[in-house]
């Protein structure tokens, strides 16, 4: 089968979704299907992620940076507000003030000037404003233009069967319903996140309706949507009648080995979490509270962050009073989060607790699973990661910080008097890999593409 790949992410941009990619990518080839790519071209990420793929496969096209204007302005309005402030006069109206009370705030009332906080307000509405209108379907929007002329010189001598478009960022899926329809060649849509019902993402509900607009116009158009987690998919099928498949992110069996092959600190509990958090949304506070209870019981416990933003971490650990036992580390490869997560005695995975986010399952939830190392897990009971943590006896899951305090008092007391926290059994991580995974697309993809194909040779 002739497969047209479109994605904003791909190696060697080191994200998840590249990693996702780049593997699927991969593993189609090996399958033996004839694969082309359109990516995104020097992403801001770090370029270290490698792929066993043909690079003259992969139509690398440019992008512009539509916020780039923006960015400019402000940067230009905040400088002549800093000239501004800076002659302000004295309030005695001796002269002008010290360069080292100069502020980028305009004048308070300074002729022809709104109070600070009125100011503050208006700059912000014309962002959002600008960001709403511009920014649509997403601040990728830039890459379209250039994609899509990829596409059309690629297909001038290349022609696939069927069109596989990844989203996020959304601007993907706009690509491939282009060259879907100007081709005439079959659409597949992967929604990797939700696009006009995100519950991170609450725009105005102009906006709101425009993005559930072209959600549905190119998800009609599409054969066959692909999603990562079953709640979801049923709001698919419900919403458009389509075939659905949830294909999860899994992780590499090709990293497997005993956990126990990694040295671990012998005297210490060490909970590792890798990547980003959401103030009040992914939230180690219960965690934190958990520790501060347990006083010099926690003595022995160390949490280290990395990758994640020590301004989002450090208040929280302060305002507990466990600052000591909370280490945040500066961002590392994938690979090495790989190796720090075996290394891990505990691997802490947080979620929203709230019930938009039951279908929500974050890429490193299968990274750890393949880990088998257990899960401490913050977030909603009812989503779909706490469900197979409790199914497959994979880790410990609670909101509750005395709950939390007596499992972390059972894991001391474990590596304490048995050296070490046991792997998970082998059944946590079964039917997860990657391989598995993508062997489920290769087949729903055949059973939806091949059979029309078939009747036109």
């Amino acid at each position: 089968m002739k497969i047209l790949v479109v994605s904003w992410f791909f190696p060697p941009a080191n994200t998840i979704g590249a990693v996702r990619l780049g593997n699927l990518v991969s593993y189609l080839h090996k399958q033996g299907h004839d694969i082309r790519v359109i990516a995104g071209k020097d992403l801001p990420f770090a370029q270290t992620l490698a792929i066993d793929f043909p690079e003259d496969r992969i139509w690398y096209a440019r992008w512009a940076d539509v916020n780039a204007p923006a960015r400019a302005l402000s940067k230009g309005i905040k400088a002549v507000l800093g000239q501004l402030s800076a002659r302000r006069p004295d309030p005695d109206g001796s002269g002008p003030a010290p360069a080292a009370e100069a502020s980028f705030e305009p004048p308070v009332g300074a002729p022809g000037n709104l109070p600070r906080s009125g100011f503050r307000r208006i700059l912000r509405r014309l962002g959002n404003l600008y960001q709403s209108l511009i920014n649509f379907p997403d601040s990728r929007i830039g890459w379209l233009p250039f994609s899509y002329r990829s596409g059309r010189e690629g297909m001038k001598t290349w022609r696939p069967d069927v069109i596989f478009a990844s989203g996020p960022p959304f601007t993907t899926l706009v690509v491939g319903y282009l060259l879907s329809r100007r081709y005439d060649v079959r659409l597949v849509a992967e929604m990797r996140d939700r696009w006009h019902d995100d519950p991170y993402y609450r725009p105005a509900a102009w906006r709101t309706w425009m993005d559930r607009a072209a959600e549905q116009r190119i998800l009609r158009r599409a054969v066959a949507i692909t999603t990562v987690s079953e709640p979801w998919a049923k709001t698919y099928r419900n919403d458009y009648a389509k075939p659905v498949a949830v294909i999860c992110n899994g992780y590499d069996k090709a990293l497997d080995q005993a956990s126990e092959d990694l040295p671990r600190d012998p005297g210490t509990l060490r909970i590792v979490y890798t990547g980003g958090i959401y103030p009040g949304r992914r939230d180690p506070s219960p965690l934190f509270a958990a520790l501060a209870s347990m006083g010099g019981e926690a003595q022995d416990i160390r949490i280290e962050f990395y990758g994640t933003d020590p301004d989002l971490v450090h208040p929280l650990a302060e305002r507990e009073g466990v600052a000591d036992r909370v280490v945040v580390r500066p961002g590392i490869t994938h690979d090495q989060a790989i190796v720090e997560q075996r290394r891990a005695d505990v691997l802490l995975l947080m979620q929203w607790n709230n019930p938009d986010e039951q279908g929500n399952v974050p890429g490193k939830f299968f990274e750890y699973l393949g880990a088998l190392r257990p899960i401490l897990l913050l977030g909603l009971r009812e989503g779909v990661p706490a469900t197979i943590i409790r199914e497959r006896q994979a880790g410990f899951f609670s909101n509750d910080p005395v709950e939390i305090a007596a499992q972390l008092r059972r894991w001391t007391e474990m590596k304490r008097t048995a050296g070490g926290i046991p792997s998970l059994p082998e059944s946590a991580r079964q039917g997860y890999t990657r391989e598995d995974q993508f062997a489920k697309l290769d087949r729903f993809l055949t059973e939806i593409i091949a059979p029309e194909t078939d009747e036109t040779i």
